[in-house]
Parts: C-alpha cells; structure tokens; sequence
C-alpha cells in the first residue's frame, strides 16, 4: 500500500497534517459527500461495497436538505395546554381553578466600556469599537399571593473589584480570588432565583413545576448574552445549550450545580416585538416612568476611573454619538438629566442608578403583559417570544372559544372542550384496517404471526379508548410491561393516536391528549402535519406579503397617469403617460391584515363557500391524479393547496398589466436583458454585488413555465381572471373551519374599546393577534443546531461540512453551531399558508372586483404595495384636497355607493366601523410618494394635527434595513432618482 503524507515538524515532534488516502489508511470508507455514511473496507464483503456505491451516487444529487421528522398520525395542538406540564397537570385533574402564571423574575442590563477600534473589516464594513463591561444591575420581582410584588434591585460594578471586601464577598460564596463582579452577581443571582421560585410554586408538591426562573435583558440576544458568555460555565454552574444562533441568542439556560436551579436567560425585546426599551415603557408601561441619559460614548478602558468619579454633571456635548452622527438625546432630556443628576454625589452613582433604572422599568410593561395573557390561561413567561405566546393563544381560544367571547359581542360557537365529555366520533363509513402481509417481513414472522395480529386487528378494538381500526386510525400494539419486549403476551392492540400520549405517561394525563385529539377532528380543527408529501407542498406554497414598486415619482400637478399596454403584434409592453395629471396620492391599509385573513369572518364580498374564508384543519387526502386535481379545483367546495402550470391568455393582459396577480417567488436571472438596461447600468455603476441569479417576490402574468402552489381562495380568484391550468402536479384536501373567529373578534373589540379609553392595552391586543400567525410557518429546517462541546471535539466538529460557526465560552468550552441532519415539523403549517394567500386573495379581490368595476382606470395608477398596505396615485379633482378619495373617479355611482363602505370606513360611523374585520383603512394621504424600491419610499402626508387642530404636512420615510439615525430626507429619495446621487452613511 502506498500513501502519500504531508509532514510538518517544530524540531522534536512530527505531525501528519495530510493523507493523500484516507481510505486504505484507515480500511474504512467515508462518503465524500455527507461524510456520514461509513463502512468498512472489505475486498470480500461485496454488497457492502455496492451499498457505499449506491448511496455516494444518491448523495452526490442530494442537496443535502435536514431530513423531515413529522408525526405518524395527525395531532392536536395546543401549546398552551399539550407543552405547558403545569397546565397539563391542573386540565388533566379538573384544577382549572388553581392556574396561576408566573410573576417572579429577574430583570438584567450591562453598562459598557468603549473601546474605539476603527478598523476596516472589509471595503464596506468597519469595526468602530469594541465594548468591555463596566457594571451590571439587575431587579428581582417577588410575587405574592394576591398578584402583587415587590422589588429587590442590585448592581454590581467594575469598581467593585477594587474595594477593600471585595475577596471576603468572593469568599462568602465560595469563589475564586479572580473572579469578576459579574460571576459575583450570577451567584447573587441564584439565590435569588431559589425565593422566587419558593413564592411562584405551588403549595400541592403534585402539580409540577420546573425549577427555572427567567432573566430577561432589553436586547440582549444580541448584546448582554454576548457579555455573559465568558462567565456562564463555571465551578458553580454550567451552560446549557442555547436556542437560536451564535449571533443571535434567543435563549440560554444556566444550571446551578448543586442546587439544581435554572436561570433562563431571554430578550424581553422579543415579548413586545421590535420596538426601543423607552417606546416599549411608554407604550405598554407606567407613563410616570422613563428611561434616562448616559453618554456610554465618552467612557472607555483607559480613562472609566477618572471620569466616572468626577463630581460635576456631564455637559450637553458629551452625549454627542458618533453612532447615531450626531446628538444622542434632546435638550429636554438633558434639562431631565440635569435634575436627575443633583440627587447623587458623582458620576459614578448616577451611572449605578441609570442601570438599575434600566432594569426597573422592564418590570411594569412584563407584569402588564402578564396580566393581559392570564385572563385567557396563558402563562407568558413560559415562553420566550411574543410569536409563541400569541401562537399558544390562538391555539387555546379554539379549544375554549367562550373565554374569547365578549358580552358586548356574544355570537354563537361550538361548546368548550371539557375533560369529562366523550368526544367519540369516527367516521362509521371510514374503511376498516387490513394488514397487508410482507410489509414487514424480516425472516422471523411466520404465517401464523400473520393471521394472529390481522385477526387481532380486525375483532379487537383500542385497548385504550375502544376505538375501531380503520386506514384513518391506525392500529400499533401497546406493551403492558414497558421493560419487556413485543410478544404476544405482552401487548394488547392500541390506534397508533392513543398509543403515543399513552407512553410513560400519567392515565389522567394520556386520557387529556387523547380527548384533545378527538375533539379536534370532531370540529375540524387544526392538527399537525403526518405525510412529508403534505408537508413539502405546503413549505413549497409559502410566499410573504405584497412587495413591488410599480411607479417610481408621484407628485400632485406634475406626474401623469401611466398606462400598460399589450401590444400583440410586436410582443411588447408599451409604457405611456396619458393627459390625466395627478392630485393626490392615497395609502390603503388593510385593518389588521393578517388577523382578517385567518379570522374566517363572513362577509358578503368574499365570493366562495358561504362567503367566508375558512382555514384549514386535518389534512383529508392527498393526490397527484390530474383528473382528482381537476375536479376539486372545479367544484369549488373543498379548501385545498393545489400545484399548478398555468398562463393568462395575452387577450387578458391589458387588463392585468397595472397589477399582475400572481404575487410568488422566482429565480431571476441578472442579465441585462432581464433587468432591463436603466436597473443593470445602475447595478454596474455603483458596484453593487451580485450574483448570477437571486430568488425574488415577482408579480407575474402567468407560473413562469414552472408548477406553483395557491390555495383554494386565490386559485379560485386567478381562474376567475381567466388563469388556463396547463397541468396539475398535487392536491392536498383539508377539512374547513372558522374556529379563529372567536379570537379575532374579541382582540380587534377589546383594541378598540382600549383606544376609546387611551388604554395601553390597546397595544397588547394588537400585539397578540398580529404575532399568532408567524409562528405558523416556523422553519426548523434553517435553525442550526448549537452543541456545547470541549476542545477536542469542537476540533473535530470544524472539520465537518456541516460545521457553521463556533464560539469560546471558557478555555476549554466552545458554543458550536452545525447544521442539523433533522428537523420537527410540528407547527400548524397549513394556517401559516392560508393566511398568507388568503391576505393576497383580499387584496386582489378589492382591486379586481371593486375598483376595477367601478373607478376610471385612467385616472388613477399603482405606485407600489408594502405587506398590508397599497399606495394609488389618483388623478382627481384638482380644487379639491389630498383628502377627496375615489369620490371623483367614480364610473358607476350605484355600485359604488352599494359597496364602498363595506371595504373602506363610513365616515358617518363611529371606530368599529372603521376597524372592521376584512375592511381597508386609509393609511395616508398627501400630495407626493417617491418610491426607490421595496419598503424604500418617502412620502409627503397631509395630516391632523391634533395640538395645533390643524392639517399639516409631514414627511414619511421608509427604508427597511437603513439605521433612522442617518437623516435621509424626502430629497435624498428625488436626489437619488433625478440627479443619481447616491447617499451615504454609517449604518
């Protein structure tokens, strides 16, 4: 045998560093693809051989996707219930009554140390300064009994390290002489966790109770985790494995050696959405309360001493931000510092109290988050971002529609579900089970075994719920002794839905699932995905909202009114202004969108199935038959998510040209004969970076010679506009429900009832049915995997290709991240897509079936459409305001007056009209919309002001991704357009 090795030496010692054949080093084979598959080299063995063989030739085509874990049969779900063990416990044994949530909690924030660094990481990207930690405080909640509580604050400080007590506080909790304040303040911090969970638990030791207790930080997935890592795995207390990524840290959970006790540490910005910790206090918090000032800026590693125990207060140009380019606070937040400052003897007290202040003021907007959710028996801090918690809500209020319906607004619902009734309810007409001989056939089962288990299958029922067998429900043997094997002896028959929730678990508890489970198919109600075919179709349908740019510059009294026209003999689309000049731009904005789409409301203008748009539940079948495809499209009767090949026929273009309905993602080529030479000349001259293809949302005239995926209410919609199916690929048939009705109606009441009294709950409300749908269409299959692992292997765990990333913890302890060979889908799929496509049904239906039969579409154009909003430019009436609408281009007065205030509010009505479900507010009107692109526009708004009672102009600027500390105005946008100048910043 011969090798070929590469030999590194310091001298002494000499080290392999490369095998030029690993192989016949070794004796085994490695696919050199997924480098998983191993067997071992053998000249005798043959079939193993053929088998390596066979799976490199299969690998070599993978794309290497994380393989699909689903559930054999369709579950339930209910998070707040199904993975809450607490809530679980008290449903499963009728102490409903008992349910308390969690109030105690810790709060946390770091104060920084900048570095200044200015070092160019590449030719776009600069390193402005690095941070080190100069103090950390924390306020701990204490809950009693009758929901209030009380508050212990602390802080801990570089300077800490410097006093005189310092070792004996090391000492106290058995530290090592150079541990810093902050493993100081973590093992303060456990026994503190110890009484607030000794006041959070409950007094019955049955009802169980994980020993947790949460820390939460404003931001700081994305920052204070980034300060505490070095501290998490020490003697006392080890890391737990984090969820989310190396960069962005949704959670990490420390364990306390000893006593057992969990700190999981979250983003509280992650329960309020996207927002600042002062806009979050101000919206949802104590207004008596407010962040206050420091100028983190001016303090570094060299000079933190000398300026921090300065007695004088900080001037105004300290607070200057090279960050922000410019000032960091205003002249009135200064005048507030200035009378904050006189209460403290120097800066160094000031900076203790602005980071406990930081701390304290999370508290009130968490405990009235709490309370918001409590009502509806959700537990908020069991979870650790908004999305799951209104996720787990919506889920619940489908299980318990009572508790989501108003006195003021009592409508008729199927009744709760209840631990006592008997939810028995197959389908007597479902198709008994037969067992098919040789599914399983691996030499030891013999003619007899055969006739033993089909016998058994076909005369028993579930031993657990008594249930027949059919093709829909399964059966799977139960074993009596969980220590013994598979005999006969030792199992008894089970449907597959029992068995699972049977296993290793409390009888009151399995009895819990496996009612659940009844009760969801006895109301159509949402379950999980079993049939990866399902599960492809589905991911494969989902596409985000509305995102386009159709016209670039509008002004009032300069720009025309642009047409689209097909010309057939020449294959082109001919761009031209008309004599109709524009007076007015309007921002249509539809009443919580997406809420509106799941929500299942009837109403009149929806033009299928009893004129409501259900949502799906259990999956009913799935087909790849051209002539089942066909027909369920045709009978329109069934929800379903369909593949398709189609095409508009060109007669039809002119009437879609203004806005193409076929709103999904594609592969686009970055040629300039299809981007057009003005956009590829731009991309060339200013050096912006592509690649030779990208997948874009794309508004399109037909499936672009490729299958695509729509639900039932969109493909109706697109057939009605004279869409021709070329050909069929899948179907899958869903059972229907408006289940979603209870909650929508509820939240969208209780927001406007909060906005009539000034109520911060109107925050909350929107809050929670605006998040509940994204949870639907969680993709575990894009979420690396973090491992905690030592030296050695995380050397290994480097070399594999699926190695993303890695981050040091300790000297020896590394976070690595790796891209998972599997992945969960146990998420209600199906409602993420229906609400997705049924958003854009909505909005196709308002323009197709109302504008378009009664507005002159030569007076009015698309200037672009952003999620839940379209913007029109209108050619009106010049002597009139920005204010007159639709009201001077209307062709067909009586229809309309029949059907404009059934989308668009009556302003002879009072809010609850104007925040209808399925209805259109105006979001903006004015006079001047300048449009770079997607979610990058600028708009001049005509609007009250209430202070002044007046109208008055105002400018918005959008642009997604673009820090709003650059002060881009509305002429950078025209700039950018007339006079190609680009606008730079630091970002």
């Amino acid at each position: 045998m011969t090798l070929d090795l590469l030999l590194i030496s310091d001298g002494t010692d000499q080290h392999v560093m490369y095998v030029s054949n690993v192989e016949k080093l070794t004796g085994v084979l490695i696919c050199p693809y997924c480098h998983d598959y191993v067997t071992i080299l053998s000249d005798t063995n043959k079939r193993a051989n053929e088998y390596f063989n066979t799976h490199v030739e299969k690998c070599k085509l993978s794309i290497h996707e994380p393989s699909i874990l689903l559930h054999d049969v369709p579950m339930p779900i209910c998070p707040a219930v199904l993975n809450h063990p607490t809530i679980e416990y008290l449903m499963a044994y009728g102490l409903m009554d008992q349910f308390k949530a969690q109030r105690g909690f810790i709060t946390y924030d770091f104060e920084t140390l900048t570095n200044q660094v200015m070092k160019e990481i590449t030719d776009q990207t600069t390193l402005l300064s690095q941070l080190s930690k100069l103090s950390i405080a924390s306020t701990e909640a204490y809950p009693n009994q009758d929901k209030s509580y009380e508050l212990v604050k602390r802080c801990y400080a570089l300077f800490d390290e410097l006093a005189n007590d310092y070792q004996e506080q090391l000492e106290n909790y058995g530290q090592q002489s150079n541990s810093s304040f902050v493993h100081l303040w973590l093992a303060q911090t456990f026994e503190s966790a110890e009484q607030i969970y000794q006041c959070m638990k409950y007094d019955d030791e049955n009802i169980p109770f994980d020993r947790y207790v949460k820390v939460l930080g404003w931001n700081s997935s994305r920052f204070d985790t980034a300060l505490l890592q070095d501290t998490l795995d020490f003697e006392f207390w080890t890391m737990g494995v984090p969820i989310g990524d190396l960069n962005n840290t949704k959670s990490i959970t420390v364990i306390h050696k000893k006593s057992h006790m969990k700190l999981q540490f979250i983003d509280a910005e992650n329960l309020f959405g996207p927002t600042t910790l002062k806009a979050c206090v101000n919206d949802y918090g104590d207004k008596s309360e407010h962040k206050d000032v420091f100028p983190y800026e001016i303090i570094n590693s060299k000079n933190w001493n000398e300026v921090l125990m300065k007695t004088d207060l900080f001037e105004y140009d300290d607070f200057k931000s090279q960050l922000k380019g410019g000032y960091s606070i205003t002249k009135d937040e200064y005048y507030q510092y200035f009378i904050d400052f006189k209460r403290f003897i120097n800066r160094l007290e000031y900076l203790k109290y602005n980071n406990i202040n930081d701390t304290e003021i999370m508290v009130k907007p968490l405990m009235n988050l709490i309370n918001t959710f409590e009502q509806f028996n959700i537990d908020v801090l069991h979870y650790i971002s908004i999305a799951s918690c209104a996720y787990a809500t919506k889920h619940y209020s489908t299980y318990f529609p009572s508790k989501f319906n108003l006195e003021s607004d009592k409508q008729q619902y199927y009744s709760d579900f209840d631990i006592n009734a008997n939810y028995s309810n197959l389908n007597p007409n479902a198709k008994l089970f037969v067992l098919i001989t040789g599914q399983r056939d691996r030499g030891k089962q013999t003619a007899d075994d055969y006739n033993y288990y089909k016998r058994l299958f076909e005369t028993s029922v579930c031993s657990i719920y008594s249930a027949k067998f059919t093709f829909d429900n399964p059966p799977s043997l139960d074993r009596q002794d969980n220590e013994l094997p598979h005999t006969k002896d030792n199992c008894l028959p089970a449907c597959v839905s029992c068995n699972l929730p049977h296993a290793n678990r409390n009888p009151k508890i399995a009895s819990l699932h496996i009612k659940m489970r009844q009760y969801a198919i006895k109301h159509n109600l949402l379950m999980t995905i079993s049939d990866e075919r399902i599960q492809k179709l589905l991911r494969e349908c989902i596409t985000g909202g509305l995102a386009a740019v159709f016209y670039r510059e509008n002004s009032a009294g300069k720009t025309h009114i642009n047409e689209l026209t097909y010309g057939e003999q020449q294959n082109k689309v001919i761009s031209q202004d008309n004599e109709n000049v524009t007076t007015h731009v309007i921002a249509l904005d539809g009443n919580s969108l997406y809420p509106s789409s799941y929500s299942s409301v009837k109403n009149e203008n929806i033009l299928y199935i009893h004129h409501r748009m259900y949502m799906a539940g259990r999956s009913r079948f799935y087909s790849e038959k051209p002539y089942v495809i066909k027909n369920c499209i045709d009978q329109r009767k069934d929800i379903f998510v369909a593949k398709v090949k189609g095409y508009f026929p060109k007669s039809e273009y002119n009437n879609l040209l203004a806005f193409p309905p076929i709103f999904r993602n594609i592969e686009i080529e970055n040629k300039e004969k299809v981007m057009s030479e003005y956009m590829y000349s731009q991309a060339q001259k200013h050096s912006l970076p592509m690649t030779n293809k990208d997948r874009k949302l794309t508004a399109l005239l037909n499936t672009n010679g490729q299958f695509m995926v729509f639900n039932n209410y969109y493909l109706w919609l697109l057939i009605d506009l004279r869409l021709i199916n070329t050909y069929y690929k899948a179907i899958t048939v869903f059972e229907k429900n408006a289940a979603n009705e209870p909650l929508v109606r509820t939240m969208m009441n209780l927001r406007i009832q909060a906005i009539l009294t000034v109520s911060s709950k109107e925050k909350f409300n929107k809050l929670i049915i605006n998040a509940s749908y994204g949870y639907d269409t969680l993709n575990s299959e894009k979420f690396g995997k973090i491992k905690i692992l030592d030296k050695a292997d995380t050397f290994i765990a480097q070399h594999h290709p699926n190695h993303i990333g890695t981050r040091r913890i300790s000297a020896n302890t590394f976070a690595v991240q790796i891209k998972p060979k599997t992945a969960t889908c146990f998420t209600s799929l199906q409602s993420g897509v229906f609400t997705l496509d049924n958003a854009k049904y909505l909005y196709l239906n308002y323009i197709y079936n109302f504008m378009y039969k009664c507005l002159d579409r030569k007076r009015f154009h698309f200037v672009l459409a952003d999620t839940d909003s379209i913007y029109i430019a209108i050619a009106g009436d010049p002597a009139k305001d920005c204010h007159q609408q639709f009201e001077t281009i209307v062709t067909d007065e009586q229809f309309y007056d029949q059907h404009v205030y059934q989308y668009l509010p009556d302003p002879n009505k009072d809010i609850y009209d104007h925040k209808k479900i399925l209805g259109f507010g105006i979001e903006n009107e004015g006079y001047k919309l300048t449009s770079l692109g997607p979610k990058c526009y600028s708009m001049i708004e005509y609007k009250w002001n209430n202070e002044k009672q007046q109208y008055e102009f105002k400018p918005k600027i959008t642009a997604k991704g673009i820090s709003k500390s650059q002060q881009i105005s509305q002429t950078d946008y025209v700039n950018v357009i007339n006079k190609d100048i680009v606008k730079k910043g630091i970002n």
